[in-house]
Order: C-alpha cells, then structure tokens, then sequence
C-alpha cells in the first residue's frame, strides 16, 4: 500500500482543552456587563449637575472699564477713556410656574373672553349668523346630525383653520348650557354696539327705533327682535345690550337679530329727551286703558 494512502490518526498526546464554568460566569447580568471607566460612567446616586428644577438662560452682561490712553505729551496727565464691554454668557435660574396672569387658562383672560365672545344656538340662529358674518365665529359644535346638514359651515371653518366639534346631544347641552340648543352651537365675536347719541349725529328723513325699557326676559326680547326684522325695523334702543345677546333670546329670534342694529344708552330718560329733540315721534305701548287704540294713533310724515 502507498504510504501516501496510509490514514493517520490523531496521536493520543493531544487531547481536546475544556473549560469548566466557574462562579465567575454564574454571576447576575447586571454585573456581567462591560464596565467602562468610572470617569465617564458616573455615580448614578449623585444628584445630576443639571437639576431639573433650573432652567438655562442666556444672559446679556455689560461690564464698564476704565482705561488710560497714552498722553501726547509726557508732563500731561494720562487721560481715561471708559469703555463698555458687552458679552453674552449662561446663567441657571430656578423655573417659575406660569401661573396668574402668564397662564393661558389666567383668570384675565377667560374674563376677557367672556366680554368678548358669546355663544349663539338654534339652526336658524346660526344659519342666519353664519349668512351675514361668517369671520366672527370662532368655535362651533354640532351634533351628528346636525353635521350633516351644515357641511358649507364646517367647510368654511376648516378652510379658514377654526375648531369644530361633533359631539352628542347631552355633551352640546353641557356646552351651550341648555337643553333648547336645537343640534348646534357657536361661540362668535359679540357685535359692536352703537351708541344713540352717535346715531343721532347722522340726519335722516325717515326712520324707526324700537327702544326697550324694562324688558329683561329673553323670550320676550328674542320676540321684539323677530318682529322688527320682519317689518323692517332696523335699529332696537337698550339700556342692557347684555340681554339681546343672550343664547335664548337669539334663539328666539332665529336669525332676526343679524338684521338689527343695536344702539347703547346709558339711561331710557335721556334716550327719550334726546330722541324727541331729533324731531322723532314718541308712541308708548301701555296696558293703560285709557291710552288711544294703536290702529287709531296717526304717525307724523
């Protein structure tokens, strides 16, 4: 046999290494992991440098010096120039709370708002509103089925990037704080009161006011404002603006009172003094019996 073909074996002098698995390789993972250098790692139970309760803020820091410029003349006295240096550095303060009047949610502004704004319910109410000043809303919410019929509104507001909310009818009654909201709700911008004595600065051949005195229920009202949109009375005289804002007596109204003008007096007496020296005709309507049938009464031309 060729030697070349011999097989050989592996000599019984070497033999294969193993390795017994010591306490060292029993240990807990938290403490078979490579370690690096303390330097870098850090103590984790130390406080961090950066407490949490300070905030990093850079600050502008103006430091004066006094400088001594070189003197023409070596008898003379070295004469000083001051010089501001202006630099910029980092500094940690503690966080302050925004609270009071920084917060968003701060009592000024919610009063604020509420001066401002009022929220307007029933489907002819904001149908109307929405027809004569769409940009005064601000907000809107609506039931689903209600959404389904105002989808040129919800449109609009999407567009114009203002919030709309589909919610449920009990949710919409917690929001507009009745029970009557008709399927939907807007928070708007309150119209500008005119006042009288600036309506009066303006002549005019022909007119009509309606002025309210001592009327302060909102059906009643939402009623007046109704009919005077229907006949065509443009202007309502009142004392409390307040009460024709309201959402029942815009409700009631549904959708008159975007067609009428409200005019601001401080007293009814003085309306009355100042409207009579304009050169208008004065009609009380009295349960007095005494008083001349409306139909009876000749209006002046």
């Amino acid at each position: 046999m060729n030697d070349k073909r011999k097989p050989s074996f592996q000599s019984a002098g070497k033999t294969f290494q193993e390795r017994s698995v010591g306490e060292k390789y029993r240990e807990k993972p938290s403490q078979n992991r490579p370690h690096f250098n303390d330097k870098f790692n850090g103590n984790r139970n130390e406080k961090s440098r950066f407490p949490r309760d300070k905030q990093e803020v850079r600050e502008t820091r103006i430091t004066q010096l006094s400088l001594s410029r070189a003197p023409s003349n070596k008898n003379v006295e070295k004469p000083k120039v001051q010089v501001m240096i202006k630099s910029t550095g980092t500094v940690y303060k503690t966080k302050e709370k925004k609270t009071g009047a920084l917060s968003p949610r701060a009592p000024e502004k919610i009063k604020k708002n509420r001066a401002e704004e009022m929220k307007v319910y029933g489907e002819n109410a904001c149908l109307a509103l929405f027809a004569e000043r769409a940009e005064s809303i601000v907000r809107l919410w609506a039931t689903v089925q209600m959404s389904h019929k105002i989808g040129e509104v919800l449109s609009y507001l999407a567009e114009n990037k203002k919030a709309y909310h589909v919610v449920d009818s009990e949710e919409l009654a917690r929001v507009s704080g009745t029970e009557h909201h008709g399927g939907i709700c807007l928070l708007v911008k309150k119209p500008r009161a005119f006042t009288l004595q600036g309506y009066l600065d303006i002549p005019r051949n022909e007119d009509c006011l309606v002025l309210l005195d001592n009327v302060n229920n909102a059906q009643n009202i939402g009623g007046v404002l109704r009919t005077c949109a229907y006949f065509g009375v443009k202007n309502i005289v009142a004392d409390n603006v307040e009460n024709l804002y309201s959402g029942a007596s815009m409700r009631v109204a549904e959708g008159g009172a975007e067609y009428i003008r409200v005019l601001e007096t401080d007293d009814i007496d003085s309306a009355l003094m100042h409207l009579r020296k304009s050169g208008y005709q004065i009609i009380h309507v009295s349960h007095n019996k005494q008083g001349d049938p409306l139909d009876k009464v000749r209006l002046k031309k």
